[in-house]
């Protein structure tokens, strides 16, 4: 008589974990981990630095915080090797356990192959007296200001979706096209000054100013809180204002972010770009260019910082699209001046044997509010 065999599936998965038919294979068993952290002498974050593992093709590159991770790192000793393109390179070596996982930090010291430093401060310029009476009312508490900071946060290139977050604006459609506001507590469109002066009569098509080219904004949602200098002839202020404020013209060669991203690493095994150490006269930043504005909340906030910008400056002396990249940072705001201050900056090309060559830059910049000339602001008539 044949005998029924009823297997389970729960008495085929005992019976194999105990032959140890699905225990984890060997090789999986017997790795580990490595992660950590890269940092520059002064102990900002570096991005873009390699870390190998000498011997196999393990690698991983760091992250804009400095951060990399190695996993399925095989047990035993292994020695980490570490580089950044103007950097001396350092050498770790780790032992890893099965199921372990190493941390460590390495610090890289800077050679000597960038540019001189370039110091920021927040100094008067040309068109800072036109300005005066706007830096002024910033910090009285009175009405609602848009800085060229937040513009520069922005993603939209609308105006009114500046004004988005004002409390109390409401958007307004016009007839035939266009956009106004309309202030809390009124029912028509607000005044609209610009650099001081009223704009034509009649409602504005708000959408028409270009906020590429704005400074600041005001705005003043109540007859109490309107300054004098923007009070209209027979109460025209009375539905509100916003005050617009122009910035200075100011030349751009470049948008930086346009191309694809440049792979360093494959240009100068190539030969294709240099570094300052294998061209005769090494690429140099022209004098009085590249100086960015000191971001207002950090500046007012008396916070310095640092950033140091790497990119590929052509034979053109123009900075090669796609090719910037911040080395280290302590501030985004402070990386996004310096991008801004990189559009409009002239350079020397390098030349190799005669001839004007590319080759790969970096640039430090210094915040320092201490150093600044005066800490006050321009007083209106001032």
């Amino acid at each position: 008589m044949r005998t029924r065999l009823f297997v389970t599936i729960g008495m085929i998965r005992s019976s194999a974990l105990a032959l140890g038919i699905f225990a984890v294979p060997s090789a999986l068993s017997g790795q580990g981990t490595i992660s950590g952290s890269v940092l520059d002498s002064l102990g900002s974050a570096l991005s873009g630095a390699q870390v190998t593992i000498q011997g196999t093709s393990t690698r991983a590159v760091t992250d804009d915080d400095g951060a990399f991770r190695l996993g399925r790192v095989q047990e035993g000793d292994a020695d980490l090797y570490i580089r950044r393109l103007g950097y001396r390179p350092e050498s770790r070596k780790v032992h890893v356990t099965p199921g372990g996982e190493i941390h460590l930090d390495v610090t890289l010291v800077p050679l000597a192959v960038r540019l001189a430093t370039v110091e920021v401060r927040r100094r008067p310029e040309a068109y800072d007296s036109r300005l005066a009476g706007y830096n002024a009312r910033k910090g009285s508490q009175v009405g609602h200001f848009v800085t060229r900071e937040q513009l520069d946060r922005m993603s939209s290139p609308r105006f009114v979706d500046a004004l988005r977050e004002i409390p109390g604006v409401q958007m307004r459609s016009l007839r035939g096209g266009g956009t106004t506001i309309i202030l809390r507590g009124s029912r028509c469109p607000p005044l609209v000054f610009i650099d001081g002066f009223p704009a034509d009569a009649g409602v504005m098509d708000l959408d028409m100013l270009d906020l590429s080219g704005v400074e600041g904004i005001e705005i003043y949602s109540g007859l109490a809180t309107v300054p004098s200098e923007f009070m209209g002839a027979r109460g025209t202020h009375g539905c509100g204002v916003v005050a617009v404020w122009s910035r200075p013209t100011r030349p751009r060669k470049q948008h930086l972010g346009s191309g694809d991203p440049v792979d360093l690493d494959k240009l100068l095994a190539s030969h294709a770009v240099y570094t300052a150490d294998q061209v005769d006269d090494p690429a140099g930043l022209v004098t009085g260019s590249a100086v960015p504005t000191y971001p207002d909340s950090l500046w007012r906030a008396r916070v310095p910082g640092r950033v140091v910008a790497e990119f590929v400056v052509d034979a053109a002396g123009l900075i090669e699209p796609g090719s910037l990249r911040m080395v280290s940072t302590t501030h985004p705001y402070f990386s996004g001046a310096v991008k801004t201050a990189l559009e409009s900056a002239s350079f020397r090309a390098a030349v190799l044997g005669g001839k004007p060559v590319r080759q790969v830059v970096q640039l430090p910049f210094v915040f320092d509010p201490a150093k600044a000339p005066s800490d006050t602001i321009p007083s209106p008539g001032g």
